[in-house]
């Protein structure tokens, strides 16, 4: 795990060292560097030592030089691959994962990323064909940017890396904000920076004279057609592809441990960690005061089976100081309030090791979410999806009483008929994310207001790509869409940038066997009915856990990092919050109407609590981004948003 960086056109010492510094916390025990000056290009790297301690330093360079290449990430199946290549001919200076992407590059070309079996954003540098390759991973665990500029592209881990050498303001994207405002983040290929862009997951882009010539999706999720398979055959195929997935990912010369929660997800994974790791396991724990509930009694449940060494901590996050630090560390506005824990996770993780195993994806790949049992039962309470039965559930959900939580059962069913009332698009929108859609938006710009206010009309709304998303697994049934929808936004830019911003703020390497694309392809496949029977979420896993955990983690429900938004708004953090978000300068005061913002932070807008709660908390983090990042990073000083 590292982090990477690069200039093509002018790459002295200076700026490449800028570059790499920037990225010092991704890669805190190493560095390196490589130039070519007579073509104006230099890589930088930082290193989180884990694979070839002594001698994976990189850049890493075939023996003739013609093919240079850096990588962030892991290359889990790199034994296999050496073994083939050594048959095949060729010699290894290193024992590292990464110096067998420079000879799978001069055996395959651009095709070597569909041996990879692994997180990676790489990038490398074909002498013979003067052309710079940048690959993302297929599912988007390692995120990869860049900018071209005139006679130069520049890329990096992160924005701060790629802005780090660079002269100038940067612009808003207008397009961009509207869609955090919406779902909380920016996504790919996007930033917040109209300058700046994103490689997706599961992209290839080839650079010549400095420019991109040539963009490529090489893996995408497919869900057709469904295979044949019963249920028993299901859960054994998926022990077996999760099995091995684990086993993959405990290769390290450094020790591995794992994130050990009460549930499910996590506890098959440090079952199978536990049973082939060479050593006693590393089990991380970590219970928090502010939460609604405590999971460290199912956690050591499984660790007491499986005899790990298991360290709980107990955490009570001084949000108000942690907050201005996570708006740094991520860069652009991301208003995912389960970044303070996950932020808080990774820094006690750091305490006990480097690398550790987690379970990321087990909802989106295994139908783990409410929304999925939602999208099951919509075709029967909505078997004619048209605006005159949309209107019926319109006045149903008039009459409810507004949800006063989240999770309870009320609340459920609450938003589950909210979403009747719906199009599609606008119905995965609320069930996904909740955030300020495009009615919210254009009243908190109010009536009048200056022309800033009045061009955050002309993007498009934000729930395009709900629309868009979904409209991608269009043949595929009401619970596959949503999950396909979920693989195309919350997942790769939400989930994924949340735990690599955290955990790399800390010098941690986070690897998620439920996110293996050998396993994520086969069970995609699954018939519906297979992944969701009925009303439980994660049928699967919960039938393999009878072969692996105690019963009380097969039937705990789903919980999550969730925070106490609601209490901190109202509470410890109201003065911040009016402090940042009604303040009279900065962005926030530039784009509203500040009697609108008034009624919506001081009296909620019309809005249940849950809603208000994430939609005053995307504008906090906006705010607190602007002020820690965008004017004091960037040098924009007050420099309004310019239209897309």
């Amino acid at each position: 795990m590292c982090g990477i960086a690069g200039i093509w056109g002018n790459a002295t010492v200076e700026r490449i060292e800028a570059m790499a510094d920037s990225l010092h916390h991704r890669g805190p025990d190493d560095e390196g560097s490589w130039t070519h000056p007579s073509e104006g290009i230099g890589f930088a790297h930082r290193r989180l030592s884990v694979i070839d301690i002594e001698g994976g330093r990189q850049p890493i360079g075939t023996e003739d030089g013609r093919v240079i290449t850096m990588l962030n990430g892991e290359i889990y199946n790199y034994k296999e691959l050496r073994e083939e290549l050594l048959t095949a001919g060729h010699t290894f200076a290193t024992r590292s994962d990464t110096e067998v992407i420079v000879h799978l590059y001069e055996d395959h070309g651009l095709d070597l990323v569909d041996k990879l079996r692994g997180m990676f954003a790489m990038a490398i540098w074909d002498d013979r064909a003067k052309q710079l390759v940048l690959i993302r991973d297929r599912v988007g665990k390692k995120p990869l940017y860049f900018i071209e500029a005139p006679g130069e592209f520049a890329f990096a881990s992160e924005i701060k890396g790629v802005t780090a050498a660079r002269t100038g303001t940067l612009d808003i994207d207008d397009q961009s904000l509207v869609d955090y405002l919406g779902w909380g983040m920016v996504p790919a290929p996007a930033t917040i920076y109209r300058q700046v862009r994103s490689v997706s997951p599961g992209e290839l882009i080839v650079v010549r004279d400095r420019r991109v010539v040539n963009r490529r999706t090489y893996w995408c999720l497919n869900m057709l057609p469904k295979s044949s398979i019963s249920k028993p055959e299901a859960v054994g195929e998926l022990d077996g592809l999760l099995r091995e997935a684990v086993r993959l990912r405990l290769r390290s010369d450094v020790p591995v441990g794992s994130f050990l929660s009460g549930g499910i997800d996590s506890g098959i994974i440090t079952a199978m960690a536990a049973q082939e790791y060479s050593g006693r396991l590393t089990t991380i724990t970590v219970g928090f005061e502010d939460g609604p509930f405590d999971e460290r009694p199912l956690a050591r449940l499984v660790a007491d089976q499986y005899g790990t060494d298991h360290h709980e901590v107990l955490l009570k996050p001084d949000v108000a100081e942690d907050l201005p630090r996570i708006a740094e560390a991520y860069d652009q506005p991301f208003g995912d309030a389960s970044a303070i824990p996950s932020f808080c996770l990774a820094r006690v993780a750091r305490q006990f090791g480097k690398v550790v195993l987690n379970g990321d994806g087990g909802d989106e790949v295994l139908a783990g979410y409410r929304r999925y049992v939602a999208a099951r039962i919509t075709p029967w309470l909505l078997p004619f999806d048209t605006p005159g039965c949309r209107q019926f559930w319109r006045l149903v959900e008039r009459l409810l009483p507004v949800a006063a939580g989240f999770r309870t059962r009320y609340a459920f069913v609450h938003r589950l008929l909210r979403g009747m009332a719906m199009t599609p698009g606008d119905r995965y929108f609320a069930w996904a994310v909740d955030g300020i859609n495009q009615q919210t938006l254009r009243a908190l710009c109010g009536d009048g207001g200056t022309g800033v206010v009045n061009r955050l009309g002309h993007p498009d709304r934000t729930e395009r790509l709900a629309f868009a998303a979904l409209a991608g697994c269009e043949a595929c049934g009401p619970v596959d869409r949503i999950m396909g929808a979920d693989f195309a936004t919350t997942l790769p830019h939400d989930l994924l940038v949340k735990m690599d911003v955290a955990t790399m703020a800390h010098g941690v390497e986070a690897r998620s066997p439920l996110l293996d694309h050998k396993l994520i392809e086969v069970v995609a496949r699954f018939p519906e009915t297979i992944k969701l029977r009925g009303l439980q979420t994660k049928p699967l896993l919960r039938a393999l856990g009878k072969r692996y955990v105690p019963r009380a983690l097969q039937d705990a429900p789903k919980r999550g990092f969730e925070v106490p938004l609601v209490r901190w708004l109202r509470g410890e953090l109201r003065d911040l919050c009016e402090d940042v978000v009604l303040s009279r300068n900065g962005l926030l005061a530039d784009l509203f109407d500040r009697s609108a913002l008034e009624h919506l932070v001081r009296q909620g807008g019309g809005l249940d609590p849950a809603r208000w709660s994430r939609h005053v908390w995307h504008l906090l983090m906006l705010g607190l981004w602007d002020r820690f990042v965008y004017r004091t990073r960037t040098g924009a000083g007050r420099t309004a948003p310019t239209a897309a």
